[in-house]
């Protein structure tokens, strides 16, 4: 008699494009044997604890997300000067033909459902900004997508090319990684207007979104990789190179995340107040761009 369980088999889905071409003998990619890594009990445990953490952190940094006068001003003197359209273009064009050719690379060696990865989650964050005009949600969602940027930033120090065998898919990994990490940010914090960070001394929005972050981790993500035996950003078993690889790695990445995250985007954000054409606005220590 047939199950539910057999139904969500992915074999019985006719869709082998989604994840059949993953392959289980690469260390850490997934199998039966990645998910049994840990105890279902720990797993759930684990679960529990994170998702409490999560909504608390959220919960009590959502009333300090606030967006000054002054920022919003900024925001919409940013709208109608128009500055900056015709760069966002050029590179909207260029991410989306890289995006276009990684999506068709993962329907062509059958394991699309890695483009639920973060790092490709990011990408598509950044051609919704690319593609519409400064707005007020334009600067939440940048905000709220720089805190993301540790993302590419590991995937640069310790790239995972073992599984990209067709022959441009390592220079593509490379050349995503490097826009989405190197390229886009800091042209759009070179507008200033909607694309403005908080200040240095606001940590209100990196740790709401620490929060946000695990938790698409440890629900979709998870869920995911639990039902097709993907280890999805390694929810189901550690990567080979992780060096809290144990039973309670996960737990490790609890805490060692909560600190790169918001160390990570106050770097990033301080370097490039430095290097780029922008100067603090004396109110509020946003930056805007530089008036000629």
């Amino acid at each position: 008699m047939a199950t539910l369980g057999s139904y969500l088999q992915p074999s019985t889905w006719q869709l082998e494009w989604v994840c059949h071409g993953v392959d289980p003998k690469f260390p850490g990619n997934g199998g039966p044997e990645c998910a049994r890594f840990l105890d279902p009990v720990q797993r759930l445990l684990e679960t529990v604890l994170v998702l409490t953490v999560c909504f608390v952190e959220m919960r009590l940094t959502w009333p300090r997300l606030d967006l000054p006068p002054s920022v919003l001003e900024a925001v919409e003197r940013h709208r109608r000067s128009g500055r900056g359209e015709a760069g966002k273009r050029v590179l909207l064009v260029v991410l989306c033909l890289v995006f276009g050719v990684e999506l068709g690379l993962k329907f062509a060696t059958k394991t699309f459902i890695y483009m639920m990865n973060p790092c490709h989650v990011l990408t598509l964050v950044q051609i919704y900004l690319l593609a519409v005009p400064p707005s007020k949600t334009a600067l939440i969602v940048f905000r709220a997508h720089m805190s993301a940027l540790s993302g590419p930033f590991l995937a640069i120090i310790f790239p995972v090319l073992n599984t990209r065998l067709l022959p441009c898919e390592p220079e593509l990994y490379w050349v995503q990684h490097v826009l989405i990490y190197l390229i886009i940010p800091p042209y759009l914090m070179s507008l200033g207007g909607a694309y403005t960070c908080e200040p240095l001394s606001n940590f209100s929005w990196v740790i709401f979104m620490t929060g946000a972050q695990f938790i698409y981790h440890f629900i979709p993500l998870q869920g995911m990789a639990l039902l097709l035996h993907v280890n999805l950003n390694n929810m189901l078993c550690p990567a080979p190179s992780d060096p809290f690889c144990s039973s309670w790695y996960r737990m490790f990445a609890l805490v060692h995340q909560h600190l790169l995250l918001p160390v990570h985007l106050k770097l990033y954000t301080l370097v490039m107040r430095l290097i780029l054409p922008v100067n603090p606005d004396p109110i509020n220590g946003d930056v805007i761009k530089k008036s000629h």
